[in-house]
C-alpha cells in the first residue's frame, strides 16, 4: 500500500517552518511572525507519535514485533544521522573548533533532550519549595556569527524521538489496552505541571525528553481513535467531527493563550510560563489532530488536500529528514564564505538583502544535497529495509490509513 501523501505535504509544511525560524533575519518587519516557524518541531513529533503508534498496533501479532520495529527505526533513523554527525564533526575539526567531551557523547548517543538539571530544579520546586519561578524573560532575536558547533543543539529533537521509540514500543506491543490508552492521555496532564515546575528564562525545559512526551503523545491518542473507529468501538463520524471540532477549539485556545502572552507585541511565547505549561500541550493537540485529519480524508477533492499531495509537497517531505539534519551545518558554511568575501560588517550591519541571500543559498543547498542523499545513499537503505524487513501493512489491512503510512 501507498504512503499517506498529505502526511507528506505536512512534513513538507514543518520543514518550510523550521527553515523561516532559522533563516529569518532578526531585523526584518515580520520577523516575528516567520520566527514562529519553530512549531514546525511540534509538527514533526505529532506526525511521529501518530505513525510510529499505528506502525506498533499493527505489530502486537507479529512473530518478531521488537526485532522488525527497531532495524526499520534503526535503518531509516542511523545512517543519514550519523553521516551528517560525521560531517559536522569534520567540519568543526577543520574550523578548529572546541566541542566539550559530554557534548560530543551525548550527540553520538542520542541524549542531547536528557536535560539531569531541568529535571533536578522540577523536583526541588516539587518537594522541596525551592527556587521560585522566575519571571518572565523575552529575549531579544540578533545575529552572530554561527559556528558548526552552534548545530549540534538543532538535534535534541531526533534524541526527543529516539528515546519515544524505546519507551513506547513495549508499552504498545505488550501493554494492555487500558494500559495503553493511559499511558498516551497520562503525558498531556503531567508535561505541563513538569513544564512549569522547571521553567527558567532561558526555557531550557523545552528540550528536554520528559518534558516534551506530550506532543509525541497526542499523535498516539489519535492514532488509537483510529484503531478505534476500524474495530468498530468509535463511530466513524464521531472520529471525524471530532477531529473538527478539536481543530476549531485548540486553535482559538492557542491564539488566546498567545496574545496573552505576549506574541502581538513582540514577546517570544516560549519564554512565558503560560505557554510553556499550557501553550505546547494547546500546539500538540491541534497538530494531531491536524495530522488525523489529513490522514481520514486521504484523496479528498478539496484544495488543503490536493495542496499537501502535490507532487513538490510529497517529493520535499520525502527528503525532509535530511534537510532537517543538514540544513543548519550548511547555513554556517554558507555563512563563512559570505564573511570571507565580503567581510563581517556587511553581513551583520543590517544588510537584510545579503542575509536573505544567504537563507536562499542554504535552502537551495540543503534541498540539492536531500536530494542526492535521496536517491544514492538513504534510498538504496530503504530498498534494504523493506526487503529484509517488511513492514506487517503490506499483509495485515486493520487500518489502512495508518499502516499505508509506515515508513
Amino acid at each position: 500500500m501507498s504512503r499517506i501523501k498529505e502526511l507528506d505535504g505536512l512534513r513538507a509544511i514543518a520543514i518550510s517552518g523550521i527553515f523561516l525560524a532559522h533563516f529569518t533575519p532578526a531585523y526584518c518587519r515580520f520577523s516575528d511572525v516567520l520566527y514562529l516557524g519553530w512549531a514546525g518541531v511540534d509538527l514533526f513529533f505529532a506526525i511521529s507519535g501518530f505513525l510510529i503508534t499505528g506502525i506498533l498496533m499493527s505489530l502486537r501479532e507479529h512473530e518478531a514485533p521488537f526485532k522488525t520495529f527497531y532495524w526499520r527505526r534503526a535503518l531509516r533513523i542511523f545512517p543519514p544521522y550519523y553521516l551528517v554527525l560525521t560531517f559536522s564533526f569534520v567540519l568543526l575539526f577543520l574550523h578548529k573548533e572546541h566541542v566539550l567531551y559530554g557534548m560530543s557523547v551525548r550527540c553520538w548517543l542520542f541524549l542531547l533532550s536528557v536535560k539531569l538539571g531541568s529535571i533536578k530544579l522540577a523536583l526541588g520546586r516539587l518537594l522541596l519549595h525551592s527556587n521560585p519561578l522566575f519571571p518572565a524573560h523575552h529575549p531579544v532575536r540578533q545575529y552572530y556569527i554561527l559556528e558548526f558547533k552552534d548545530c549540534l543543539g538543532a538535534y535534541w529533537s531526533l534524541s526527543v524521538e529516539e528515546l519515544f521509540y524505546l519507551i513506547w514500543a513495549p508499552l504498545i506491543l505488550k501493554g494492555s489496552p487500558r494500559l495503553i490508552v493511559f499511558c498516551s492521555a497520562v503525558p498531556l496532564l503531567v508535561c505541563p505541571l513538569l513544564r512549569g515546575l522547571a521553567h527558567t528564562p532561558n526555557f531550557d525545559e523545552l528540550v528536554g525528553f520528559v518534558f516534551r512526551f506530550d506532543s509525541l503523545a497526542a499523535g498516539g491518542c489519535v492514532a488509537l481513535l483510529f484503531c478505534a473507529a476500524g474495530t468498530g468501538y468509535l463511530k466513524q463520524k464521531f472520529l471525524d467531527r471530532g477531529l473538527v471540532l478539536t481543530i476549531m477549539l485548540s486553535s482559538f485556545a492557542l491564539l488566546v493563550l498567545s496574545g496573552y502572552c505576549g506574541i502581538f507585541r513582540g514577546v517570544d511565547v516560549r519564554s512565558t510560563l503560560s505557554f510553556s505549561m499550557f501553550g505546547f500541550t494547546l500546539l500538540s493537540i491541534l497538530c494531531a489532530s491536524v495530522v488525523g485529519a489529513c490522514a481520514r480524508w486521504i484523496g479528498s477533492p478539496s484544495i488543503i488536500p490536493r495542496l499537501l499531495r502535490s507532487k513538490v509537497g510529497v517529493y520535499l517531505g520525502n527528503i525532509s529528514y535530511m534537510m532537517y539534519l543538514v540544513h543548519l551545518p550548511i547555513y554556517v558554511l554558507i555563512q563563512l564564505i559570505i564573511i570571507r568575501y565580503f567581510g563581517k560588517n556587511r553581513v551583520f550591519e543590517a544588510n537584510i538583502g545579503l542575509v536573505v541571500l544567504w537563507g536562499i543559498l542554504a535552502v537551495v543547498c540543503t534541498i540539492v544535497l536531500a536530494s542526492l542523499s535521496w536517491k544514492y545513499f538513504e534510498g538504496p537503505i530503504l530498498r534494504l529495509k523493506d526487503r529484509r524487513f517488511p513492514s506487517l501493512a503490506r499483509r495485515r489491512p486493520t487500518l489502512p490509513a495508518v499502516e499505508a503510512a509506515m515508513v
